[in-house]
């Protein structure tokens, strides 16, 4: 690891556009659920996100293993790109449980948690535009971990309301659709994690290094 800069690529920049991707993926999918139907045409937008993420993934790979000397140490790098690239996944496997289990329509839950999805990948975007002078910025970074880290503990407290009506003996849904929402819901909540998980390694490379 080195703790100088030198001129060669922006390192950081690749994280920026990395949650670019998530953040874009992760508004498809909201502009998908509109006036409690799912537009299946806006969701078929995500396979192609989620392919741009990966090619993204591959660059970063080859351009952090080629690299002579790394701004922080090169294992924090790829850990960060992979953390980045699960959300984007994360948000793709919702479209796919969508189209997989004929979901064709939305409810409070689903649009909470996909709302909450897009405000985290928007303060993840903001936190990674700080993050390449993050001992500059260290309490900026800090603000908005605990705003990523607040909106996935919100996901997971309607998560779990959603979960127990969903299970509750005077449900009278059918089986069927439980099941659909009940993956559906942990695929979400999934997605919320990895933005934390993102938030977290951001915080634990700033320990690292400074």
């Amino acid at each position: 690891m080195s703790n100088f800069f030198t001129k060669g690529p922006d390192y950081f920049a690749l994280f920026e556009k990395g949650i670019k991707i998530s953040c874009k993926a992760a508004k498809v999918l909201q502009a998908s659920f509109k006036n409690g139907n799912i537009d299946k045409n806006e969701l078929k937008q995500l396979k192609e996100i989620e392919h741009e993420g990966d090619k993204h993934v591959h660059y970063c790979t080859n351009l952090i293993a080629d690299a002579f000397i790394t701004p922080i140490d090169r294992s924090d790098m790829m850990e960060m790109v992979r953390a980045i690239e699960a959300i984007t996944d994360s948000i793709d496997d919702i479209g796919n449980q969508i189209n997989m289990m004929h979901i064709s329509h939305s409810n409070e839950t689903t649009d909470k948690l996909v709302d909450l999805t897009v405000k985290s990948c928007e303060g993840l975007c903001e936190l990674m535009a700080d993050f390449k002078q993050f001992k500059k910025n260290l309490k900026s970074i800090k603000k908005l971990s605990v705003y990523v880290n607040h909106i996935e503990e919100e996901g997971d407290e309607i998560y779990e309301e959603a979960m127990r009506k969903l299970f509750d003996e005077n449900n009278k849904m059918n089986m069927l659709d439980v099941i659909r929402l009940q993956n559906l819901y942990n695929t979400m909540e999934d997605a919320l994690d990895y933005c934390e998980d993102v938030a977290d390694i951001a915080e634990q490379i700033i320990i690292s290094n400074t």
